[in-house]
C-alpha cells in the first residue's frame, strides 16, 4: 500500500470514528443520562459515578479507562490501544461537550432506553467497523480472555456489564434503572450486530493465497484467532495454493482484512456467515 492510499485510509478511519463516538455521545447526553439509565460499559459507569461525585461525565470515562490502556499495552499491543486511546479522548470530549449543548429528553423512560440504545448502538457500529474501540470493558475482557481462554470475549462484556447494571440500580435506588439499563444494552448489540454483520453471530473467512504462513501469522499478530490451512490448486493456472480459513467475530474482520491484504494483495478472500461458532475462543452453547 503506497502512502498516499494509507494516509486516506487513515483519515477515513479517524472520520468515521469520529462520527461513531459523536453518536454515541449524543445516545448518552440527550437520552440516557437525563432519564437515569446507564449504556453500561466503563461510560456507563462513568455516568453512575458523576451523579455522586458531580465529576463530567467524559472527564470520569477518560479516568476510568487509563489503567486499562497501561494495562492494554502490556497484554494486547500498541496498534488496537493506539486507535481506542483516540476514540475514547473523542468520545470524552464530545460527551462533555454535548452535554452542556445539546436538549435533553426524559419524558418517557422506554422512548429514551429505545432511542438511545439504538443510537449508541449505531455509532460504536462505526467505531468496530474502523477495527477500534470506546476501550473500557472490550480491553478488560480482552485482558481476561487471555488469562482464561476458555471463557469467550462477549461472555466477559456481559459480565462486566451485568456489574454496571447492579451498581446503577444501586446508585439510583431503583430496579426500573436495572431493567431499563439491560434493554439499553440489548438495543445496543443487536443494532451493532446488524450494521457491522447482520443478525449472525459471526464470520468465516476463507483465503486463497500462495503465503500461507505469512498470513497465519499475520492473523494471529492483529487479532490472536488461530486458522486452519487448506491445501489446494488453481483450477485454472494448475498452481498449487493453499486456502486459509479462520471464524472471526464483530470487530476482528476488518482488521483480519487489513492483515491479509497487507501480506498478499492477490489474495482471494470470501466471507461468509456463521450462524453458530463454538470451541476455543468462543462462546459454547451445548
Amino acid at each position: 500500500m503506497n502512502i498516499k492510499n494509507k494516509i486516506l485510509r487513515e483519515a477515513l478511519d479517524l472520520l468515521l470514528v469520529t462520527t461513531g463516538v459523536a453518536l454515541y455521545a449524543v445516545a448518552l447526553t440527550v437520552f440516557l443520562e437525563p432519564s437515569q439509565i446507564s449504556p453500561g460499559g466503563v461510560t456507563g459507569l462513568a455516568s453512575v459515578i458523576s451523579d455522586i461525585i458531580n465529576l463530567p461525565t467524559g472527564v470520569l470515562t477518560l479516568l476510568l479507562n487509563l489503567p486499562l490502556f497501561i494495562w492494554g499495552f502490556a497484554k494486547i499491543g500498541s496498534k488496537f490501544i493506539i486507535r481506542t486511546i483516540i476514540a475514547t479522548v473523542i468520545m470524552s470530549v464530545l460527551i462533555d461537550i454535548f452535554g452542556t449543548l445539546l436538549p435533553s429528553y426524559s419524558t418517557d423512560r422506554l422512548l429514551a432506553s429505545l432511542y438511545g440504545g439504538f443510537i449508541g448502538g449505531v455509532g460504536l457500529a462505526l467505531v468496530f467497523l474502523r477495527g477500534s474501540s470506546t476501550g473500557g470493558t472490550d480491553i478488560a475482557a480482552k485482558i481476561i480472555s487471555t488469562r482464561f481462554p476458555h471463557f469467550s470475549i462477549g461472555r466477559m462484556v456481559l459480565l462486566l456489564d451485568a456489574v454496571v447494571i447492579l451498581c446503577a440500580a444501586l446508585t439510583y435506588r431503583s430496579f426500573e434503572t436495572a431493567l431499563y439499563t439491560a434493554l439499553t444494552i440489548f438495543i445496543s448489540s443487536k443494532a451493532i450486530d446488524s450494521i457491522v454483520y447482520g443478525a449472525d453471530k459471526g464470520k468465516l473467512v476463507f483465503i486463497v493465497t500462495s503465503y500461507p504462513d505469512k498470513i497465519k501469522q499475520a492473523i494471529y499478530s492483529s487479532i490472536r484467532r488461530g486458522v486452519t490451512i487448506l491445501p489446494a490448486r488453481g483450477g485454472y493456472s494448475n498452481d498449487d495454493r493453499a486456502v486459509v480459513m479462520c471464524a472471526v467475530r464483530i470487530n476482528e474482520a476488518v482488521r483480519l482484512h487489513r492483515a491479509v491484504t497487507e501480506c498478499d494483495k492477490s489474495a482471494f478472500i470470501i466471507t461468509g456467515e456463521a450462524g453458530e461458532i463454538s470451541g476455543e475462543g468462543f462462546e459454547n452453547h451445548s
